[in-house]
């Protein structure tokens, strides 16, 4: 009580003023030219207090909104008397109308707060345990998938707008799960982002998904809690399956450039080829990775980028951690690995 009596102290004459300074002009063409200047000053005001920097800018700010409340509120008053006085109403004299817009007016303001406040609750808010704890059909190209409301799953759609559903984002997954159980659910993509960000795996990870375990999904443990940064797992740290389009694979015609120039070539028959930083990686039998050394002692790893055809309609593509020393047997793992995080969302 006592902080929402400072507040009010605070802005109560601010509005005042506002209020105050346009609720007696009770002539049209003068209320008319007093709104006028008013807006402009408010205006110029505001882009002052807002263009400016410093510790007291949130309350410059919110002196300059409750002014403005108090003047739109006084000018409305004004109008209303206009109004009484043309018509020779008497529920419309000054003397009602000014107290009970200058009341109305102030409380504006927390009204509209709260209605953001619980519209911003209500966008928010979990998903029905039917849409978090249950498997929700869609399809992408030709292959049929169930998918769970889990951390890290990105989709995109394949309407007109080319929705997209990030499924640890509530909104998200709770149009995903209408559009998903109502039928009509066709995707472009499936993305898998298992490696995140701290921030955004701290978040990830308070989903009811995380709660349990999941065996029947190879990728669950990796989506639910975050990789340090010196481990090189058996898996894939981003999955991208998607319907194939002409050119899917984006670094074909840099490939094929590079497969002109001179390969170092390893003991165990891996070559090399490209610059200090990008560079692709070829196993004997043609495998293909595209992969970046960061040089950094917080990631001594490779990280590299393979794409594919998964099938007649559908790529993949992958990233993962991987050295020199393991890229030839490590690489022949993950992408299995790859396939098999896809297929585990198949029905």
């Amino acid at each position: 009580m006592q902080y929402i009596g400072h507040f009010l102290s605070f802005v109560g004459p601010a509005y005042g003023i506002g209020f105050l300074a346009l609720c007696f002009w009770w002539r049209w063409w003068l209320l008319l030219l007093a709104g006028i200047v008013a807006a402009v000053l408010a205006k110029i005001e505001y882009a002052s207090v807002t263009s400016s920097d410093g510790p007291g800018v949130a309350l410059g700010i919110l002196l300059v909104v409750f002014v403005m409340i108090g003047a739109a509120s006084g000018f409305v008053a004004s109008g209303i008397v206009l109004i009484g006085r043309t018509t020779q109403s008497q529920a419309l004299r000054a003397m009602y109308v000014l107290p009970a817009v200058f009341i109305l007016g102030f409380g504006s303001y927390f009204a509209v707060t709260w209605s953001q406040q619980k519209m911003r609750e209500a966008h928010y808010a979990p998903p029905a345990a039917a849409c978090l704890d249950n498997l929700h059909p869609a399809r992408i190209a030709d292959v049929d998938v169930a998918i769970p409301v889990a951390p890290g799953i990105f989709l995109y759609g394949n309407g007109m707008n080319d929705d997209h559903y990030i499924l640890w984002s509530n909104p998200d997954a709770r149009s995903f799960c209408r559009e998903a159980d109502g039928g009509g659910a066709t995707l472009k993509s499936v993305v898998f982002m298992l490696d995140g960000t701290p921030s955004r795996r701290e978040t990830e990870t308070k989903r009811p998904f995380c709660s349990r375990p999941h065996p029947e999904y190879p990728w669950a443990e990796m989506a639910c809690h975050l990789i340090p940064t010196d481990v090189i797992p058996d898996k894939p740290v981003e999955i991208t399956v998607s319907v194939k389009a002409q050119g899917f694979d984006p670094w074909a015609r840099e490939r094929e450039a590079m497969l002109k120039n001179q390969a170092i070539v390893g003991p165990d028959g891996l070559r090399t080829y490209g610059s200090q930083n990008d560079f692709y990686l070829m196993r004997p039998d043609g495998y293909f990775a595209r992969c970046r050394d960061f040089h950094s002692k917080s990631q001594p790893w490779l990280y590299c980028t393979v794409t594919e055809q998964l099938s007649d309609q559908l790529a993949i593509s992958y990233d993962f951690r991987s050295t020199t020393d393991f890229f030839m047997t490590q690489s022949a793992i993950i992408a299995a690995n790859a396939r098999a995080i896809f297929n585990s969302l198949k029905p």
